[in-house]
């Protein structure tokens, strides 16, 4: 990558972190946003899942309470509303898991 496309890359992720830009679930107009399960503390963005495999959890939950996928067969199939299948992805946000939705 040439340096001036990885210095403007750069200028524009910082930008985006420090302008304070902090869009999330709750973010979302009319209530689109999948529930929260789990009151635990998060600290990274890997201790929130879905509340089921395969891409099939309707929820938001902490890893310690979430499901154990080790053994899940998956067949590939995105029920709707579902959390991952391209909608929303498990966060963690002020310490609490939430879902980042489009």
């Amino acid at each position: 990558m040439r340096r001036s496309a990885v210095v403007r890359l750069a200028t524009l992720v910082f930008g985006v972190a420090l302008s304070g830009c902090d869009v999330g679930a709750e973010d979302l107009p009319g209530g689109d946003s999948p529930p929260v399960l789990s009151q635990r503390a998060c600290y990274a963005d890997s201790d929130c899942v879905a509340n089921a495999c395969c891409g099939e959890g309707t929820a938001v939950t902490h890893r310690v309470d979430g499901p154990s996928c080790g053994g899940a067969s998956c067949t590939g199939r995105c029920p709707a509303n579902s959390i991952d299948c391209g909608r929303c992805i498990p966060t963690c946000r002020n310490a609490r898991c939430a879902a980042a939705c489009q």
